[in-house]
């Protein structure tokens, strides 16, 4: 097989054969062209047979993409080797050799939903509340226990020193009893097991390593401990391991990616080889240039720079917006001003860095009756938690909507199963009530503790009806979210995709607060009116050609010759969350570099100078990333740093905006600002009132206050979600 078309580096790769090899891919260098030649080089020119090859990787996409690109390469001849997911692998390996870890190979593979449905059963059996054990949370730590290489067993032992953490060794110690009961796995545990069994049966991990004597793991820097342990028993005999990533595109920690497994390769296999693809065929210089500048500012990563021999190309746009509304029609005006040119949609792809920024954009493209599509995600106003406020909404304003009312019932989880809800369902229609009016009904069969918190809802919901009259939808949104409990249950759950939630619920008060002010005489059910008609929309209808939206997570893998950067905020770019420690900055500028190393040909960057948080507006801070893209490679408005300011080029617009800019400091920018929240302070919140700081924890933005209102009710609330007024 010829390898012509292959440049020095790449040449190199597919012509180690022998031993470890790293494999430094940088981005749009050619990654999957070097895999896959060096698999038919191994087949065509090395007389491997193709059964002894292994290749994995963690997509189903990226598996079926490396097959494609390899029958390409090799004779109809030649058999194909083995290219799988870790899971798949594991599933595979599993179903042959199950049998001596009493594993049946007719298993059960338990998807998310049924883990959380057996775990709800067992929370059930030992009398458990499921709002303060949230399934989908347990489900999580389960996970991300086996995911670090632990068994139910060792996480027990190790997390024995509360009440709280002892319940949650004893709901995961029956949870993996119940499942070996009824010869069921769950995703974690196909990896865990696999690994198990190669560590207890050295008879079966010989025959395997016999068996694939060439092994090959794709996007090795998003492997964490437990993929890395099975790889490592895999090649521990023969030592012939490829292994091909890139530390500068890590953005997975929050999933158990281990960075460490592909900085430290070198020293697991001293003697292993390390080849760098650093030219990039994808973006121009200028791109290029400047994802370079700005990813040698982390100080964890493996020395290379990346390189092209495109054309220079454009200089990266900069503009900066008044707000996010101006930003998102800045960005659509845009947008149609090029497709006249260029006469399609999907060349644009706008990126941002969490999923409630999409609003505006949506809002602003719906407007102008523009096609687009979500990548990776739901509309706005089709996420669970908007869908859940709107309902809650959709009651207060018309009590006898029960199909609402059944949605909410038991969301955030309050206790209330399906057995209460078909009794309810069978008493309104023997009373001839609706079911709101059902929820202070007594029924001999719904238990006391239960009839209790429906009489709670049913409270919540009409006090928020009496409101109606006295308070603006906004206020209304804000506070339901608040006395429902709903706030409250996605800050305890402490997860990413729990303060994914949180962002958007804060973002539909948002909304809200933006549709008073255009609109200062209409009412909530109009709001709710308008809503309806954007959610019956037909969401579903083949598009040929649209506009793509997505966060910068899921950008991963994808290329588009014009790309917008949105949001390039302190606090947004790089996420609050991220920038209390130096590895979550890090990592937040590998996510950064990910975004700009996506751009063919263009990349516009844009930031906004205020914000709106809790109806209040807010100044804002460029983000610190822009300050580290060469000046010389941007043209646009200026950048409002936090150290002074440098102006690429500005522009009239900047100017002028300078000098409109509003003069105003918010109650919200005040608190935000004002970091003094300790125990025994005294504080205003908007619903609860005056209350007083009873606990502080968490750093940064992340923290968490503990307050007391009155002599019975106490709250906990993350302060970067909730606006306190410091009284004393």
């Amino acid at each position: 097989m010829e390898l012509e078309g292959l440049n020095p580096e790449q040449k190199k790769a597919v012509e180690t054969i022998s031993g470890p090899l790293l494999i430094l891919a940088g981005a749009g260098s050619g990654k999957t062209r070097v895999i896959t030649y060096r698999i038919a080089n191994l087949i065509r020119n090395h007389s491997v047979y193709p059964n002894q090859i292994l290749a994995v990787t963690f997509t189903n996409k990226a598996a079926a993409e490396m097959r494609h690109r390899c029958r390409e390469l090799l004779t109809t001849a030649d058999s194909e080797p083995l290219i799988r997911t870790f899971h798949s692998l594991c599933l595979y390996l599993l179903r042959r050799e199950g049998k001596v870890l009493n594993i049946g190979s007719n298993f059960t593979v338990y998807d998310s939903d049924m883990q959380e449905s057996l775990i709800k059963e067992i929370l059930k059996s030992k009398e458990m509340d499921t709002k303060e054990f949230k399934p989908s949370t347990l489900a999580n730590i389960f996970s991300q226990t086996k995911d670090s290489f632990q068994t139910a067993e060792e996480y027990a032992k190790k997390n024995d020193e509360d009440s709280y953490s002892k319940a949650i060794s004893s709901v995961f110690l029956s949870y993996e009893r119940e499942k070996e009961k009824r010869n069921g796995l769950d995703f974690g545990d196909l990896i865990l097991k696999t690994v198990i069994l190669f560590r207890d049966y050295p008879v079966v991990l010989e025959k395997y390593q016999k068996l694939w004597k060439y092994v090959m793991v794709d996007e090795y820097q998003d492997t964490n401990k437990i993929q890395y342990h099975l790889v490592q028993a895999l090649v521990s005999s023969h030592k012939n391991i490829c292994v091909v990533g890139d530390d500068d595109q890590s953005i997975y920690s929050w999933r158990g990616a281990d960075i460490s497994n592909i900085l430290n390769f070198h020293k697991d296999y001293p003697e292993s080889v390390i080849v760098k693809l650093e030219e990039n065929y994808r973006s121009t210089k200028t791109i290029i240039q400047s994802a370079a500048a700005l990813i040698s500012k982390n100080k964890h990563r493996t020395n290379k720079t990346l390189r092209t021999n495109n054309p220079t190309g454009e200089k990266i746009k900069l503009t900066s917006y008044q707000n996010e509304l101006e930003e998102a029609e800045g960005i659509i005006s845009k947008i149609v001003s090029k497709y006249r040119s260029r006469n399609k949609y999907s060349d644009f792809a706008i990126f941002y860095r969490t999923n409630s920024q999409s609003r505006y954009f949506e809002e602003v493209l719906r407007k102008k009756a523009i096609p687009y599509k979500i990548f990776g995600g739901f509309r706005f106003f089709d996420r669970k938690e908007v869908k859940d406020l709107i309902a809650y909404l959709s009651v207060i304003v018309n009590p006898v909507d029960s199909t609402s009312l059944l949605r909410i019932i038991n969301s955030p989880p309050r206790g209330i199963g399906e057995t209460t809800v078909s009794r309810l369902v069978e008493l309104s229609i023997n009373l001839g009530k609706s079911l709101f009016e059902c929820l202070i009904e007594t029924h001999p069969s719904i238990k006391k503790g239960t009839a209790l918190k429906l009489k709670s809802l049913h409270r919540t919901l009409s006090s928020a009806m009496e409101d109606l009259e006295i308070k603006t939808p906004s206020e209304i949104a804000y506070e339901i979210s608040e006395h429902s409990g709903y706030r409250e249950h996605l800050e305890n759950e402490g997860t990413e995709d729990g303060f994914s939630r949180l962002e958007n619920i804060n973002e539909f008060v948002n909304a809200l607060k933006e549709f008073e002010e255009t609109n200062p005489d209409a009412t909530l059910e109009e709001y709710l009116g308008n809503i309806s008609l954007i959610t019956s929309e037909d969401n579903n209808k083949e598009l040929s050609d649209y506009v793509i939206l997505m966060t910068v997570h899921n950008a991963k893998g994808l290329e588009f010759p014009h790309v917008f950067m949105a949001g390039m905020e302190e606090g947004t770019f790089p996420h609050f969350l991220a920038g209390d420690s130096p590895e979550g900055l890090e990592e937040e500028r590998r996510l950064a570099y990910v975004a700009i190393t996506r751009a063919r040909e263009i990349l516009d960057i844009s930031f906004s100078r205020f914000t709106r948080k809790f109806g209040e507006v807010e100044a804002r801070i460029p983000s610190r990333f822009l300050e580290e893209i060469p000046s010389e490679h941007l043209a646009g408005d200026h950048i409002e740093s936090r150290y002074g300011v440098r102006t690429p080029a500005r522009g009239p617009k900047a100017e002028q905006m300078i000098k409109d800019e509003p003069k105003f400091e918010s109650t919200s920018a005040k608190n935000s600002q004002n970091k003094n929240f300790e125990v025994g302070i005294r504080v205003r919140h908007k619903v609860y009132g005056e209350g007083k700081i009873m606990s502080v924890s968490g750093v940064g933005d992340n923290r968490k206050v503990e307050v007391r209102f009155g002599a019975h009710v106490e709250k906990k609330f993350l302060l970067a979600y909730t606006p306190l007024e410091i009284l004393s």
